[in-house]
């Protein structure tokens, strides 16, 4: 459905698609991680590479749920750490649900860091509250 719903966004994004990745130890609890099978689906459906741990995160964070905007953003600062693998290509970072923005925020920063040309941003989910 994604691929289907996306295709003209697809046509011109990166052919790398890295999941942004939960910590272990929430993964070890929950015992998969949503975006890494989002990501693997999607570039198995548009034929593309979904690497798994071209990013990671390094630091446990608390549930974003509740949380003002700039808490979420302190709460993922410095989260994730990008591997040197990303450098010279152009990644297309994949979640479930994008709220404020924050958590992709991040991850991007961080997959600069390492080295990435680009970094786009594609979610299954706008999540966002009418007051």
């Amino acid at each position: 459905m994604l691929a289907d719903e996306a295709r003209s966004f697809l046509s011109r994004a990166p052919d790398r698609v890295v999941a942004l990745p939960l910590h272990t130890r929430r993964y070890h609890s929950r015992k998969y991680d949503q975006a890494q099978l989002l990501a693997g689906s999607l570039a198995k459906c548009v034929g593309r590479q979904a690497p798994v741990g071209w990013l990671i995160r390094t630091r446990e964070t608390q549930r974003q749920v509740g949380l003002t905007e700039a808490e979420r953003a302190d709460n993922v600062a410095e989260a994730f750490t990008a591997s040197s693998d990303v450098t010279g290509h152009d990644v297309l970072l994949l979640d479930d649900v994008f709220t404020t923005g924050a958590t992709a925020r991040a991850a991007a920063i961080a997959l600069h860091a390492a080295g990435a040309t680009r970094v786009e941003v594609l979610t299954l989910a706008r999540a966002f509250t009418l007051t």
